[in-house]
């Protein structure tokens, strides 16, 4: 994902999402920042070429290597563990980082509310969550551009669970995930859509101009939050209390 010219785009909109949340709450380089499921290191080695101290986790070896091998092309340095998030970072729980990434893991995942506990108890007081989630409204409308109405159906019944292809997805409403951030004594901060105008118009940024996605980039910093449910992604950023 580091070298496809569509994903480094949405990289850029998640960084900016987050450097800007980081710069507001203090966290500045070389703070420390998990990145949990990192893959190729499309948002782990901007941030570290950034100066931030930036451990990423990943299950692949085969993703690993390409991120170090990123991060070696840039000169940027930074810390790569292979292994299960929800194993690597009990084993780690003494080293408290500033801030916690994790961008499009948790729907895949039945455990993602212990994941996103173990992110929460990975920073320390103050710290910042940048995790982000699948919209409801991303399923449904992907079930009735297909005419699949029981499968559109079943996203509207239920918040998991099997989506046409039998594998396992989550997905949530802005009040559902408030709740969740809620339960797990994380402060709402902000949410932001990732992926507005490329899902709806079927354009993607790879066909555009460098100029073009410059201005793309802008375009969607400026919409309005309030329409980010109809989205591919919810980036949620959220504050662990000081107490």
């Amino acid at each position: 994902m580091y070298a496809d010219p569509n994903e480094t785009w949405f990289a850029r909109l998640y960084l900016e999402r987050i450097r800007s949340h980081a710069e507001a709450a203090g966290i500045h380089p070389p703070a420390t920042v998990l990145e949990a499921g990192c893959q190729a290191g499309r948002l782990a080695v901007p941030l570290a070429q950034a100066g931030f101290r930036v451990t990423g986790i990943d299950t692949s070896g085969f993703a690993l290597r390409r991120a170090r091998q990123h991060a070696k092309r840039v000169g940027a340095e930074l810390t790569l563990v292979r292994g299960d998030v929800m194993k690597v970072l009990p084993a780690r729980s003494g080293q408290p980082y500033d801030m916690a990434i994790c961008a499009e893991v948790l729907y895949l995942s039945p455990q993602y509310r212990d994941m996103l506990r173990l992110l929460r108890n990975a920073i320390r007081p103050g710290g910042l969550v940048c995790a982000s989630h699948r919209p409801r409204w991303y399923y449904l409308l992907e079930a009735v551009k297909q005419r699949d109405f029981n499968s559109a159906q079943d996203v509207l019944s239920r918040g998991d669970g099997p989506f046409r292809d039998s594998a396992y997805y989550n997905w949530q409403t802005e009040e559902e995930l408030r709740a969740l951030y809620r339960s797990l004594e994380l402060e709402w901060i902000a949410m932001y859509p990732i992926d507005r105008l490329a899902w709806l118009s079927g354009v993607g940024p790879a066909q555009l101009s460098q100029v073009q996605r410059d201005q793309w980039l802008q375009m969607e910093l400026q919409l309005p939050a309030d329409t980010g449910h109809c989205a591919r992604y919810l980036l949620v950023v959220a504050h662990r209390p000081a107490r």
